[in-house]
């Protein structure tokens, strides 16, 4: 039986076993398979790392750029681990960490007295060191490991590396002030993070600020907010109000995709943030009320009828256009690699031009820069069939599917009575009129 065939066994072994047995009974097996993961994760670092050096090899022997090859590399440990290219670089860099330069490490993990993740919190925070100084990190923290917490590993992994290196770490905390910058993502209920990684000194004080405007609400007794609320207020006001005035209001621009039943027959269908997520229809329809500062377009998206997947817009250009881009970034919602998660950056063939794909929405895809760059490496190959599932097949042969997510969908329509007057004369059915802008029609097209 081979290894593969070994750990396809252990997996129908594990899903048959039953759940009896007294508490502490249950808990030794808790533990016993926690110590099973993190056996595994050591396994699945090595052979990451002699699959990264061989596929390298002969990539870099068929004449592919090193950087392509690395790419190539990652991309297929990403899809064979079921994570995002971005992972799957962090995975190839951790499994080269330990087995090269961190073995005693590695060799914590074949005993399942640490966790993968605190592999990488070891790898991250050493990984400007040399060699020889992660050999010394790597022989000094081994024993200690399995003792330790997340916090605990970061804060010692660190401290080694400001001893051993301490102008190398004063270096990338200059260096670090370069990569300041604010982010944002979606959070649960229609809300968002909104992140600022700064300077300590800023950060802090920025924090303080924020921290003595709540502090001086909570004297108000008719104040009831908490203290999160208050800084979270004070944050908006101070951004958005930075002087005495009205609030400013800058131009944002929501891209929302919902069924004509939510839009214009109250249907509890949720709609589709892009770049967000579901959201409620209720509240789908308010970010849908005009006012003297809110414009909203309408733009026609047609599906299927009996799959209800999106189809067709109303742009008729065949070459992309802006309208197109739009299409494709409402229908695949995030990049269409498996996986992947990745907002979406390119709008481009997912069988290229070159290699004879057609120039037509279903052989468009909306993917990240990084995948829209692997999918035309060499030895990988993409297929699109007629019900639009895109089939990816990588250097090994591997095969990987992946199809849009569906988009919202109603129940259809269904006939109203038509109300009658005393006379007898019958009201008008229903009408809903979409009005189209020329001017935004024209800047779509």
């Amino acid at each position: 039986m081979s290894s593969t065939e070994q750990a396809v066994a252990l997996i129908a072994t594990l899903a048959a076993l039953d759940t009896a047995g007294t508490n502490p009974e249950l808990i030794d097996e808790i533990t016993a398979l926690e110590q099973l993961k993190t056996a595994i994760s050591a396994r699945q670092a090595r052979l990451t790392d002699t699959f990264a050096v061989s596929q390298r090899a002969e990539l870099t022997a068929a004449g592919v750029k090193p950087v392509d090859a690395r790419r190539s590399v990652c991309a297929q440990i990403a899809l064979a681990r079921r994570d995002s290219p971005h992972k799957g670089n962090r995975h190839v860099g951790l499994a080269h960490t330990l087995v090269h330069e961190m073995p005693q490490v590695l060799h914590v993990l074949e005993r399942g007295d640490a966790s993968e993740w605190r592999a990488t919190l070891i790898a991250r925070e050493t990984a400007h060191l040399s060699v020889e100084h992660r050999a010394r990190i790597d022989a000094a923290i081994a024993d200690q490991l399995p003792g330790w917490s997340d916090q605990h590993t970061a804060h010692q992994a660190r401290g080694w590396a400001h001893r051993l290196d301490p102008q190398g770490a004063a270096d990338r905390a200059s260096k670090a002030v370069t990569d300041r910058r604010v982010t944002i993502r979606p959070a649960p209920d229609c809300m968002t993070y909104l992140t600022a990684l700064l300077p300590m000194k800023e950060g802090v004080g920025v924090y303080g600020v924020l921290h003595r405007a709540a502090m001086t609400a909570h004297c108000d007794p008719d104040d009831h907010r908490s203290k999160g609320q208050v800084m979270a207020d004070e944050l908006v006001k101070r951004t958005m109000t930075p002087g005495a005035g009205e609030p400013e209001h800058p131009a944002v621009e929501l891209h929302l995709v919902m069924t004509d039943r939510a839009l214009a027959d109250r249907d509890d269908e949720p709609a589709h943030l892009i770049g967000h997520g579901p959201v409620p229809a209720p509240i789908a329809r308010d970010l849908l009320t005009a006012d003297e500062r809110t414009r909203v377009w309408v733009r026609r998206l047609f599906t299927d009828p009996g799959t209800g997947d999106l189809l067709a817009t109303d742009a008729r250009r065949r070459d992309f256009p802006p309208a197109a881009r739009q299409f494709l970034a409402a229908r695949d919602q995030i990049c269409r690699t498996p996986w992947c998660g990745a907002p979406i950056r390119e709008a481009d063939h997912a069988v290229a031009v070159s290699k004879g794909g057609p120039t037509d929405l279903r052989n468009g895809n909306g993917r990240c820069t990084n995948c829209n760059l692997v999918k035309d490496l060499d030895g990988w190959t993409t297929r699109v069939d007629d019900t639009g599932v895109i089939t990816t097949t990588t250097p090994t042969g591997h095969t990987h599917h992946g199809r849009p997510p569906n988009p919202p969908k109603s129940a259809p329509w269904e006939p109203r009575p038509r109300i009658r007057r005393p006379d007898g004369t019958g009201e008008p059915a229903p009408r809903i009129e979409i009005h189209w802008p020329g001017e935004m029609l024209r800047s779509r097209q």
